[in-house]
This record gives C-alpha cells, structure tokens and sequence, in this order.
C-alpha cells in the first residue's frame, strides 16, 4: 500500500527554491531604498539651490561660505534668513556625509553642492575631476569623484554656472 505524502528530497528542494526567492526579494528591496534615499537627496539640493536663488535675488551674490563652514551653510545663511525652514538631513542619518557647500575662489556668483549618492552606479553622478577636486579629503576623494571611505558612495554635484 503507498502512503500519501512528500518525500524529504522533495522537501529539500522546495525549500531551496523559497530560500533563493526570497533573497533575490531582499536584494531587490534594499536596492529599492538606496534608490529612494537617492531621489530625496536630489531633491533636497534642489530645494537648496531654490533657496540659494532667493538669497542671491535679495543680497546680489550667493552667500561666500569659508571652508570651516560647510555644514553649518543651511543654519548660518538659509534658515536664519528664512529662505529655507528647517535644515536638510541627509535621508542615510549623520553616519553618512552631510549636504556640502562651497565657493570656489570665493567667487560671489559661483556655488557647488554636493551630495554624497549610496548608487555608485548611477547615471547623474558627477565624474568630472575638475570639479571634484574642489572638495578637499574630509568631504570626497578628490579627482576619484567618490566620498569619504565612511559612505562610499559617490558624488552628486549641482553648480551654479
């Protein structure tokens, strides 16, 4: 008389299966949420680059920002001014590197922003070491065009003109 049931091979097997689904779920989901982060960082600068024009509409110039105040742009020139709310925070947490912003040359009329991306694969990053290398070794690489070895990401610039 045969008994009805599975076999431990096919048991085995199908458990296999489930197990591999799943992970390949789970990749797809973390690179999900990197993606996510990413679209809010870009929107982010892009509210900071409306409240830079809206400064710069006011006072003629883009705030010149010295190289010890780069984290503190937003509080020092945007909020207190009431061009901007609240201060933006990078979606990662403060383990990843803040939004950047400098003068080269301290030019008036000319800004960088930058961001550090978590999809070293993405299409927007900036690859441009002419530009990279105005953010010295504590915010990017350099000339690598990739942030800190704490993030490992890579940079996303936004640049007036």
């Amino acid at each position: 008389m045969k008994q009805k049931g599975f076999t431990l091979i096919e048991l085995i097997v199908t458990m296999g299966i489930i197990a591999v689904l799943t992970g390949m779920a789970i990749f797809n989901f973390n690179e999900s949420r990197i993606r996510a982060r990413d679209v809010s960082r870009k929107s982010d600068l892009s509210q900071l680059v409306k409240a830079l024009e809206l400064y710069k509409v006011d006072n003629g110039t883009y705030p010149l920002v010295g190289p010890n105040q780069v984290d503190t742009f937003q509080t020092n020139y945007l909020i207190g001014a009431g061009y901007a709310k609240v201060p933006f925070v990078d979606p990662q947490g403060s383990g990843w590197a803040k939004y950047k912003y400098l003068n080269p040359g301290n030019d008036p009329l000319k800004y960088y922003m930058m961001a550090c991306l978590e999809n070293i694969a993405d299409s927007t990053r900036t690859i441009d070491p002419n530009i990279c290398h105005q953010f010295d070794n504590n915010l990017g690489l350099g000339s690598a065009c990739k942030c800190g070895q704490a993030s490992a990401g890579v940079m996303y610039i936004v640049s007036n003109p």
